[in-house]
């Protein structure tokens, strides 16, 4: 057990996009869900089960029932909705359910995010930002976060659970780009493994993803 989990750490997988196409269900078997977290959450928009990373860069073995069935389609999430639509030319980002989530949230909280003074700015420049990741990403694809510097970053990488069935749910890190990958229609992206359902199916996953 041990030699895969020691192999496997800080791990940068490399997949198709569309290989990942729901999020966690949520259920007693998460170490949280959004609901449970936070209902004004920008990311609470739908429910959806969370497992915590682990902050020595290894994948989680947890055996539970957590994959006893998917969560929201990925494509559902107002994140991806918002970002689509913007690409698409249907309505500015800024404008979007997600947008306004978060301008809300903001305003409640009383507090800035990102570096930014108050929520107006925060809704104005980060309409600017995602129209840059759309660019950065179709010139240059998404870059996983290394752990050169501080291995701490690794848990920003996209975090994803490995079920039995060897399916990918999303793991709520990384919606952004996840959600561009595949309006892009990107081919490979990397991504984290945070948890899996048992050490035979992360070998299986590892031996096709070495």
């Amino acid at each position: 057990m041990q030699n895969i989990l020691e192999q496997t750490r800080y791990k940068i997988f490399y997949i198709h996009p569309d290989n990942i196409k729901y999020c966690i269900l949520p259920s007693v078997h998460c170490d949280y869900t959004q609901f449970n977290s936070s209902t004004i959450h920008p990311h609470a928009g739908q429910d959806r089960g969370v497992f915590k990373e682990d902050l020595g860069g290894y994948i989680r073995i947890i055996n539970s029932d957590w994959d006893f069935g998917p969560g929201v389609l990925f494509a559902k999430l107002d994140e991806y909705q918002s970002l689509l639509n913007h690409y698409l030319g249907k309505e500015n980002w800024k404008k979007s359910k997600f947008a306004q989530r978060y301008y809300k949230f903001l305003k409640i909280k009383k507090i800035s995010d990102r570096g930014y003074k108050d929520a107006d700015e925060f809704l104005n420049k980060r309409e600017k930002q995602i129209d840059r990741l759309f660019e950065s990403i179709l010139k240059n694809n998404v870059h996983p976060v290394i752990i050169k510097k501080d291995k701490g970053n690794f848990i920003d990488n996209i975090s994803l659970g490995l079920t039995k069935n060897q399916e990918l749910y999303f793991n709520n890190r990384g919606h952004h780009r996840l959600s561009i990958s595949k309006i892009l229609k990107i081919k490979q992206i990397p991504i984290k493994i945070t948890l899996a359902k048992s050490i035979k199916n992360l070998k299986k996953f590892y031996s096709k993803h070495k």
